[in-house]
């Protein structure tokens, strides 16, 4: 798979699960919701129901936010292979969330009762061990 892809896909899952715990996160739903319509209406549906499941998910602490991102990098992985015309708007959705949540790079916030870091585009979370994650 190319490395721009894989990036891109890293990117959004990361820029997704920060936009769940802030004001951003109904502009990123929906914007993914969208993304996903282009491919067909029953996938809008799809896709909303399992961003709000991860939301859920993230913010009750029943997943750590660094496995959430990867599940989603995974996802948008396997959507930008078959539709590879769609990356600009996962781009779009990612400009989006980033640029609404607002966050200094440094600057620390918790989701699921786990603290993570949003700098540069990228998280950085801690797991309760101690150790640091870098997904």
């Amino acid at each position: 798979m190319d490395p721009m892809v894989i990036t891109l896909a890293r990117q959004a899952g990361q820029a997704l699960v920060a936009a769940m715990a802030s004001d951003a996160w109904l502009a990123v739903r929906d914007g993914l919701t969208r993304l996903y319509g282009r491919m067909g209406e029953s996938r809008a549906a799809e896709v909303a129901n399992a961003l709000e499941d991860s939301r859920r998910t993230v913010l009750e602490g029943g997943s750590p936010p660094e496995v959430v991102a990867t599940r989603w990098q995974g996802r948008f992985e396997a959507m930008l292979e078959v539709y590879p015309e769609q990356s600009e708007g996962l781009r779009e959705v990612i400009v989006r969330a980033t640029s609404e949540v607002d966050v200094d790079p440094g600057q620390q916030f918790r989701v699921g009762g786990a603290a993570t870091v949003l700098g540069n585009s990228q998280i950085i979370a801690h797991n309760s061990g101690g150790g640091t994650i870098w997904p």
